[in-house]
């Protein structure tokens, strides 16, 4: 299959942040886009993006308008109805990563099966569908473990953690009361897992099969939001080595065409997958600066069917914008910036909430330790 070149249009689904930096790198290239939102007018991605779709991802009609006009269907998120991809299916345009990839990705229990074949390591877990199954999986586990809601879960959202239980068994309605806490739909119900560190990989596969990764991400959270990144990782060669190759393992075994992230929780020189992403990822928002094809390049190049870029990252650190920054008004960015080696990159949210991401900054620097200290100083210096 022949590459698209400029000015084919890559078709977007999704109008976030992941979006709004694809359709930036795209058009640097000379590509246009077209963005279907969700249903919000003048989104992030919409703002930027050549033709902007604001209606629903179940709308029928605004899905074949977004397939009418796109020359690739691509996506920025995977909490999405697939009715796209089935579209763009008929009409006969490429879906890339395609829809079997974001079908496993946007439910926990299709996730883990595709992981276990793929035969990567993943916490010991149970499906629960009623409570009847939660109460059977919490005690086939030993606990504490973290219940997750099969779908429309992220940073953190549709997650309890249950303590291990002391000796005597919970009461049966207990387990209808915390069914009904998590909205009485499908669960996973997880073996909470001790990691030493949370790392990611974020790998791109052309669609001749080639295989190009950031690296290893070191990643922290705060209350389930992603905070901090630094690459490479603190990790023993042998460890990272072991993590690319998972991610590629997976990447293979799904056959992707595009960008994924694959989380990983370290524990000792072990590794366990915990959750996988078929797209641009926070985690790799530092590859923009530290690498010469940075994801949203990647995710360009492996839908548009061109060559992968360098992905190979010089020593940076990320860390997250979030909406409390906002609390006495805009952030005074000049204070952030009076580093010459930090970079701001907001991503056109009009209100912000706390905890809503809003932007981030990035820095370039000798070793990750020092991209870090550099990165957390500029945004110490906005203020709490």
């Amino acid at each position: 299959m022949s590459a698209l070149t400029p000015p084919a249009v890559i078709g977007i689904v999704g109008g976030g942040q992941l979006g709004r930096m694809l359709a930036q790198t795209a058009q640097r290239h000379g590509y246009r886009t077209a963005v279907l939102t969700g249903g919000e007018e003048r989104t992030p991605a919409g703002v930027v993006a050549d033709i902007e779709i604001a209606a629903p991802f179940g709308d029928a009609a605004a899905a074949q308008r977004l397939v009418d006009c796109a020359d690739v269907i691509t996506w920025e998120l995977e909490n999405v109805d697939l009715g796209v991809a089935d579209a763009a299916s008929q009409a006969g345009v490429p879906v890339r990563p395609g829809r079997q990839v974001v079908a496993a990705a946007a439910d926990r229990a299709a996730e883990k099966r595709a992981l276990t074949a793929a035969g990567v390591p993943v916490a010991p877990y149970r499906e629960a569908a009623d409570p009847a199954e939660l109460a059977a999986a919490v005690a086939a586990l030993a606990g504490p473990l973290i219940l997750k809601t099969a779908r429309s879960g992220y940073d953190g959202k549709g997650q309890f953690r249950l303590p291990a239980r002391g000796p005597e068994a919970p009461r049966s309605e207990t387990f209808a009361e915390l069914f009904e806490r998590l909205g009485s739909v499908r669960l996973i119900v997880e073996q909470e897992v001790p990691f030493d560190r949370e790392v990611s990989v974020v790998v791109a596969r052309s669609l001749t099969g080639a295989i190009a990764d950031h690296g290893v991400m070191e990643n922290v959270h705060v209350d389930g939001i992603l905070d901090v990144t630094r690459v490479p990782a603190r990790l023993a060669g042998e460890v990272a080595a072991a993590a690319r190759d998972l991610a590629a393992r997976v990447a293979r075994h799904l056959d992707v065409v595009g960008v994924l992230c694959v989380e990983m929780f370290v524990v000792g020189s072990e590794l366990i997958v915990n959750e996988i992403a078929p797209r641009p990822h926070n985690s790799g928002h530092c590859t923009i600066e530290a690498a010469a094809a940075g994801q949203f390049e990647q995710q360009l190049r492996a839908v548009c069917g061109l060559p992968l870029g360098d992905g190979s990252c010089r020593p940076a650190a990320m860390a997250q914008l979030l909406g409390q920054l906002w609390a006495n008004g805009e952030p005074p960015w000049s204070v952030a910036l009076s580093d010459p080696g930090i970079h701001l990159h907001l991503y056109g949210k009009r209100e912000p909430r706390s905890g809503r991401k809003m932007g981030h900054l990035t820095c370039v620097d000798a070793t990750p330790g020092l991209a870090l200290k550099r990165v957390l100083a500029a945004r110490d210096r906005l203020g709490p």
